[in-house]
């Protein structure tokens, strides 16, 4: 059968790790407790039934609420929705509770298995429950016949700029090109760390991931890059999991003049472009990786254009894996010529994901990432920027993302956001947010932007804050930013 027609669901790709080896390990949390592929599928199994004694059926949308580094209760929880015929949301304690609380209603919410330490929000009607209140202590399989077309997820997109929006999951969606011959892609003996924060999209997609590995996923406290440091040279890490946050916290704290990072062969980035000068100074850090990346939308997954890092093109997110169409489009959805500077959308081979507000769901199949980009002659994909994001000037259109590509330069930056606010004439005006190295001098900044930068995108506001608004998936929240910077024209 082909990838798309394996008729696989996400709990058949576990059942096929535990027939290659059921001892394996498959993640270690924090070099404090491990799980292996068969210890995941049995008690699953036991919490699934637990979940068909409460009622879960086929399509009933149960929430996940967890926190800090629960991952092994947090991962069999997920299985045992999914093996009970269940659709997970998933929640964790930093969430604003009135996200929470929009999610749970939106998506029906029947249950919530929570982390034992946390008190579940409250949803009318819904039951919660830890995975041992659940643990029925028969571990066979529970036998709930699924189908690629049945939700395995409700996921969130990361709301950095919006609203987040939510995505209904098909388990072919997830299974798409996986498999035995799919496990292949990730044959490497050597384990891969992530620092990722539960109860995310993210999370999901390392935990799905980890059923993929042929070695251990060693997961690190989100954020911390010394502890990350100590577990890739304790373990010999080959691949590390990096976002523009985590690369600018290991450039900040030379985390390799104090732990062996020659293990690593690939740092793997996907939520966000990293700042090219950020991205050269890791390479010098970890002296025998490549730095790869990722760029798609959620709603577009397993669609994604790939690329090596070259810093000869810097910005280019290279080209469409073989089950991914790329257009390049003006306002009205009609592709533009190569070299003209559209909008960036794309369309995946797998059975596709479903807005939840219907109203939302592209009636062509396309889907739209609101990002500016253009295909040069080169045939690879650049990015702009973010359409919200992008700036005008008089008639010249300011990318941030680059502008912020040349502020890293500056060697008194340790990180940096530009924002475009509304000024006083009704023209937007150019603010550029930044934190600084711990000798750095504001006044060297603003010669440096003016020595660098073209006169459209020289910045004409300048705030200094101890560090930037990083959101779990290692986006700049600019939203807040703007938000911090128009208080004191408000007040």
């Amino acid at each position: 059968m082909s990838a798309s027609t394996s008729g696989l669901v996400v709990p058949d790709l576990l059942a096929l790790r535990v027939a290659q080896g059921p001892d394996d390990t498959v993640m270690n949390v924090n070099d404090a407790s491990t799980i292996t592929y068969g210890d995941w599928d049995r008690r699953s199994n036991a919490v699934a039934r637990g979940l068909v004694d409460r009622g879960v059926s086929r399509g009933a949308v149960v929430a996940l609420f967890y926190g800090g580094m629960e991952w092994i209760d947090y991962i069999v929880a997920y299985m045992s929705v999914l093996k009970s015929g269940g659709t997970a949301i998933h929640l964790n304690d930093t969430m604003p509770r009135e996200e929470v609380q929009r999610r749970l209603d939106q998506c029906g919410v029947v249950g919530i298995i929570r982390a034992a330490h946390l008190t579940a929000p409250s949803r009318p009607g819904a039951w919660t429950a830890t995975t041992a209140e659940l643990a029925s202590g028969d571990t066979s399989p529970v036998g709930v016949r699924l189908t690629p077309e049945d939700y395995s997820d409700i996921l969130y997109s990361s709301g950095t700029t919006q609203l987040s929006k939510g995505l209904r999951v098909p388990h072919g969606n997830l299974t798409f090109g996986r498999g035995p011959e799919g496990f292949k892609q990730f044959g490497d003996p050597r384990p891969l760390i992530t620092p990722m924060q539960l109860g995310t999209t993210a999370s999901v997609t390392t935990t799905n991931v980890a059923i993929s590995l042929q070695a251990t996923l060693v997961v690190a406290p989100p954020g911390d890059v010394e502890r990350m440091g100590a577990l890739i040279a304790k373990y010999g890490v080959g691949s590390v999991m990096v976002n523009p946050m985590i690369g600018v916290r290991m450039v900040t704290a030379r985390i390799h003049e104090r732990h062996d990072l020659s293990s690593v062969h690939t740092l793997g980035t996907a939520a966000a472009a990293m700042p090219p000068a950020i991205a050269d100074k890791l390479l010098r850090m970890f002296p025998n990786a490549r730095l790869t990346g990722t760029y798609t939308e959620i709603g577009a997954v397993p669609g994604v254009i790939v690329t090596t890092y070259d810093p000869a093109k810097p910005h280019s997110v290279g080209r469409p894996s073989p089950s991914t169409r790329l257009q390049v489009t003006d306002a009205d959805g009609t592709p533009v010529p190569d070299g003209t500077l559209g909008e960036i959308r794309i369309r995946a081979a797998a059975p596709k994901r479903r807005h939840v507000d219907e109203s939302l769901e592209p009636a062509d199949g396309w889907t739209r990432t609101h990002d500016l980009g253009v295909v040069r002659e080169d045939g690879e994909l650049y990015l702009f920027d973010r359409a919200v994001d992008a700036i005008r000037v008089g008639g010249e259109l300011v990318s941030t993302l680059h502008t912020e590509a040349a502020v890293y330069e500056c060697p008194d930056v340790r990180e940096a956001a530009i924002v475009g606010l509304p000024g006083a004439d009704g023209a937007t005006e150019i603010a550029l947010v930044v934190a600084l190295t711990e000798d750095g001098e504001l006044d060297r900044v603003r010669e440096f932007a003016a020595a660098r930068l073209r006169p459209e995108a020289q910045p004409t506001r300048f705030l200094v804050v101890d560090a930037l608004p990083f959101g779990p998936n290692g986006k700049v929240r600019k939203t807040e930013l703007r938000k911090q910077l128009l208080e004191p024209v408000a007040a």
